[in-house]
């Protein structure tokens, strides 16, 4: 072997093996690069039908799960409040036993570090839909 196929060899064994402890990384810690995993709160109450107040937000950057129980956590934290996110569509659907301005959700999950934006409400018998 010449001096470049050899130099090359060890390049690609370097990138290989960053790679790896990478992947291994994100498989034990997820990929937002804590060392902890968020423990999930759980709602006390989860009957749909006590909560009247329905609004679904897009949220950029969901990641892991870690990112799914930190946004869930912001909301599920506060009394009278059911979140979940759905990571297919990027979205987190609130619940909500008490009316809440849009901008007060939006501000809840900025405040936990997320950017998100309203694409549906419905408060009482109205319904808004966002583009």
């Amino acid at each position: 072997m010449n001096l470049p196929t050899i130099i090359i060899c060890v390049i690609l064994v370097i990138v290989i093996y960053i790679g790896i402890r990478s992947t291994k990384k994100r498989a034990t810690s997820g990929c937002c690069g804590s060392s902890e995993t968020v423990k999930k709160i759980r709602v006390k109450d989860k009957n749909k039908d006590h909560y009247p107040y329905k609004a679904v937000l897009k949220v950029y950057d969901i990641h892991c799960q870690n990112c799914v129980h930190t946004i869930e956590n912001a909301f599920n934290s506060q009394e009278g409040f059911y979140a979940k996110v759905n990571t297919e569509d990027n979205t987190v659907t609130i619940l909500s036993k008490q009316q809440h301005p849009t901008d007060e959700l939006i501000n809840t999950l900025s405040n936990v570090g997320y950017i998100s934006k309203a694409i549906y409400k419905k408060t009482g018998s109205f319904q808004f839909f966002y583009k």
